[in-house]
Parts: C-alpha cells; sequence; structure tokens
C-alpha cells in the first residue's frame, strides 16, 4: 500500500509507505463485530437507496453533507461503543460501492446490492494509543469502559516498526491487522527505472545500464506445474469429493505460497539492485486483455499487480498509462507497425524493438510525471547504448538465491 502527498510551499514531493502486519489476540470480539457488520449493511443499504443513475445509466452516489450527518446520526442509534467506529463504517461503506459503482461503468457488476458477511471492522487513528516504549497498542472498544491491549515486543516485525508512527488497524475475531507509516523523499531518489511487464519477463530501462530483462520464465513453470495438478485433481471430484477438495485447497495453499515467497525475493533484489530508484510501472488491467481460454490462462499467470504491490513496500512506484507505450516512436513520436518483435517507424525510417520501446517510452512518462513535482531536480534523464542485460531469478529450490547478470 502506498500514498503520495505533496508537502505545501516546496517543490519537495514526499511518499508515504503503509507496511502491514497480523498480530493474534484472544479477546471476545464476536459480538462487537456482528454489530459492526449489521451497521455497515445498514449503511450500505441506505447509500443504495439514495443513488441517482445518469442518463448515461451512470450511478451517482449521495455525498452531501447533509446526507452523510443524517446517515451517521440513524447509525447511532442504539449503538453503545465508541462512536468513531460509526465513522469507519461510513468509510468502508463508501469505499466497498465505489468499488461496485466502478465496475458497474465498466460493465463488471449488475445491480446488486453488495452484502457483507464477514466479521471485521476498522479502527480510526483516534481510537488508537501507541506507547512505543512500552511496545503496547491499545483500543478503545467503549469509552472508559472497555479496552483492547495488544503487546507487540515480542513480535518479528517489531525492530522494523518501533520508530514508525500507527495507522488504521483492522480487528477480526481473532487477529489485528496493524499498520505503520514510513514517509520516503523523491529527492532522495537519483534515477527512474521504466519497466514494461510481459507475460514471461520484465523489461527494464536504465538511464546508465541501459537495457535490463528480468526473466520470469520460473513463476510461470511454476504455477503451471501446480495448475496441472489441480486440474488433474478436478476430474476426480466426483468420485470423492471431500478427499479431492481438501487436497486442492492444499495445492492452492502452496501455490500460493509459493508465488508470494518468488515475488518477495525478487522485489527484494531488485530494490536492492537499484537502491536509488523510482520504478515506473505500467497501470494495467487483465480483464481488457482477455481473447480466448488459452490465451487467458496465460494472462492470469502473471503477476504484474503482486510485482508492483510488493515492490511498494520496498522502493517507490509510480504508475502511468500503458496506452500504446510498444508503439510510439521514441524519435518523433509517430505510431508504429510491429513486424514480429521488431516496430518500424515510416515517419523517420527507424526500426527499434519492441521491448525496448515499451520500457524506455514507460521510462519517459513516469520522467514527465516526476518533473512536473521537482522541475527535474535530482533525476537522472540521459541515455545510455541500448545493450541488452538479461536478468534471470529462479526459486531458491534451484540452487539461484540471488540475480545474475549475463
Amino acid at each position: 500500500m502506498s500514498n503520495k502527498t505533496k508537502s505545501k510551499g516546496t517543490q519537495e514531493l514526499s511518499y508515504q509507505v503503509v507496511l502491514s502486519y497480523k498480530v493474534s489476540h484472544n479477546y471476545p470480539l464476536k459480538t462487537f463485530l456482528i454489530e459492526c457488520k449489521d451497521k455497515l449493511n445498514e449503511c450500505i443499504d441506505m447509500i443504495w437507496n439514495n443513488i441517482e443513475y445518469t442518463k448515461k445509466d451512470k450511478p451517482k452516489l449521495p455525498k452531501s453533507n447533509e446526507f452523510k450527518r443524517n446517515l451517521r446520526n440513524k447509525l447511532l442509534e442504539n449503538w453503545s461503543y465508541a462512536s468513531h467506529y460509526i465513522d469507519g463504517i461510513i468509510k468502508t461503506a463508501y469505499s466497498i460501492l465505489q468499488s461496485w459503482a466502478s465496475n458497474y461503468k465498466r460493465g463488471y457488476r449488475t445491480k446488486t446490492k453488495p452484502v457483507v458477511e464477514r466479521l471485521f471492522v476498522r479502527v480510526k487513528t483516534t481510537l488508537i494509543k501507541y506507547d512505543k516504549e512500552r511496545a503496547e497498542i491499545r483500543i478503545t472498544i467503549k469509552p472508559r469502559k472497555e479496552y483492547l491491549t495488544l503487546n507487540i515486543k515480542n513480535e518479528w516485525f517489531f525492530d522494523k516498526v518501533k520508530d514508525l508512527t500507527i495507522g488504521e488497524i483492522i480487528l477480526k475475531e481473532n487477529e489485528a491487522f496493524l499498520t505503520f507509516k514510513d514517509n520516503l523523499n523523491y529527492s532522495d531518489k537519483d534515477i527512474i527505472v521504466g519497466v514494461d511487464s510481459n507475460l514471461k519477463s520484465l523489461d527494464l530501462f536504465h538511464p546508465i545500464e541501459g537495457w535490463i530483462r528480468i526473466d520470469l520464465t520460473e513463476l510461470h513453470r511454476l504455477k503451471e506445474v501446480y495448475d496441472k495438478k489441480i486440474d488433474g485433481l478436478k476430474k476426480l471430484l466426483k468420485k470423492c469429493p471431500l478427499r479431492v477438495l481438501r487436497k486442492i485447497n492444499r495445492l492452492f495453499e502452496r501455490r500460493r505460497n509459493r508465488v508470494k515467497d518468488f515475488l518477495h525475493k525478487l522485489t527484494t533484489q531488485l530494490s536492492r539492485l537499484f537502491p536509488d530508484a523510482i520504478f515506473v510501472f505500467e497501470d494495467l488491467n487483465k480483464r481488457r486483455m482477455y481473447k480466448n481460454k488459452h490465451f487467458n490462462r496465460r494472462i492470469d499467470r502473471a503477476n504484474w499487480n503482486g510485482i508492483i504491490e510488493k515492490i511498494s513496500y520496498k522502493a517507490i512506484v509510480i504508475l502511468v498509462n500503458p496506452a500504446y507505450t510498444s508503439t510510439t516512436c521514441p524519435i518523433c513520436g509517430s505510431k508504429m507497425e510491429s513486424q514480429e518483435g521488431q516496430v518500424v517507424c515510416y515517419n523517420c525510417s527507424n526500426s527499434f524493438n519492441r521491448q525496448v520501446v515499451g520500457c524506455f517510452n514507460i521510462f519517459k512518462r513516469g520522467l514527465n510525471v516526476i518533473k512536473r513535482f521537482m522541475g527535474g531536480s535530482g533525476v537522472i534523464s540521459e541515455r545510455s547504448d541500448e545493450n541488452l542485460k538479461t536478468v534471470r531469478f529462479l526459486c531458491p529450490r534451484q540452487g539461484q538465491r540471488s540475480l545474475l547478470r549475463d
């Protein structure tokens, strides 16, 4: 998770990284969480009944101050817990319905009201007291009556977060998700790296190193192996469903864990390989790429969002528009035609490698974003030669624990 904010009165742009960790607790919260769930569904009902649709059938959520004030007062009726929880419930309801509205506009959802079934509640920072010396987090359930205390001194992540600012907390029945905020600064970074996301590789443009390719074939092989095992077990579902389902769930969990391990190691080494870099990725949407059954499976095995999510915990990430990055001439800006990995510009009579063009155009778009905030200061924009450097990353199981350059 990440958030960008611009400081007032200066050209300095700060960047906020939010770290999240899970801790267990044995506090009896089920009754409280059920009431929060009921209030959340009630809040969604009230907002849903006041949604207006435009002439183009686009939903418009009610956001007037008067409506929100009446909504809050209505939800506070018969509420015995801290009133700030109602603010979190309203925020969550709007977040759910805004997500539904966004997907409805794209044709991914119907006019079916979302219903919350899971037990959880968001805790605002006003209900949290964090004692850094004692490593204790006190959460108010009922003001001056009931509190939940979490001690994180013996948790594995305490040394990483002991000096950070605590953010919102998500409470569940037997666990809590803690968030901590860490501020970074764009002016500390010297390099922009453009990243072109492909099915089985990441193509990077580094202004000094040139073109670097990260081979992700091993990640696809790992997913394909587990997919074949799962597909084979699905054929046996009718014979012994319970036993097969247990095995399928176990394989899904193992597949998920191995993919997470791979992505964590990959992004950690990328952040170490380019410690002073701002990474520029394409804001891709897989749903727009679906064509047929076999190609869709290949697209689903690509972990673009997973890579962006993992590396955003370790470095600054910017997302840019992916449109025409591989078919725009980097010299004259004209549209080019593709020819088996090569793209040709008939306007300036130049031919380029498609992957080089893609990552270089992404690099340029990221550079323009930074220049709008910083005026280009602290950014190296010189372009080097287009030498190819292939970087392969394999799972530790194969004995390869670091990035190797050919």
